[in-house]
């Protein structure tokens, strides 16, 4: 669906520009983004898409390949930047370690009506949590069932 792939592109062009606050607007009432750990509304959306740009100040978003799917599109990409920020995991929290790192993702996005209805990213947190140098028992176990906390 044509409108799924314009939605998908117009909601990384406005991450890449750091413009999340107008990120709703893309999405009908009743949708949902969610990632491993945590599902929002469309109004909790920028900021969760803000704790990833502080922790990864110069995020980038590198698409891998896409395919329409019925109502929607499927995207495969690879996200990469410098951890210089803390970022928060449903794990816990990590302090920034200045490691650069990159890890894919596969987002499946629908569409209705030219709004975004559901946004599914999928990754994989111990491979990029991996690559950060941080060993899962080494954060909380008990944030290891909470939801993701964002910072208000």
């Amino acid at each position: 669906m044509r409108d799924a792939e314009r939605l998908v592109e117009q909601q990384y062009a406005m991450l890449l520009r750091r413009d999340v606050a107008r990120l709703p607007d893309l999405y009908a009432p009743e949708a949902f983004y969610s990632m491993p750990g945590v599902t929002v509304r469309p109004i909790e959306l920028p900021a969760l898409l803000r704790t990833w740009t502080g922790a990864f100040g110069d995020l980038r978003v590198d698409p891998l390949g896409a395919v329409r799917t019925g109502g929607g599109a499927a995207v495969e990409l690879r996200w990469s930047g410098t951890h210089t920020g803390t970022l928060h995991s449903p794990f816990g929290t990590v302090a920034p370690t200045g490691r650069q790192v990159s890890w894919e993702v596969a987002e499946v996005v629908r569409a209705r009506r030219g709004r975004i209805v559901s946004w599914r990213s999928y990754f994989d947190w111990s491979q990029l949590l991996d690559t950060l140098g941080v060993r899962l028992d080494g954060l909380s176990r008990a944030a290891q069932h909470d939801s993701l906390a964002l910072p208000v």
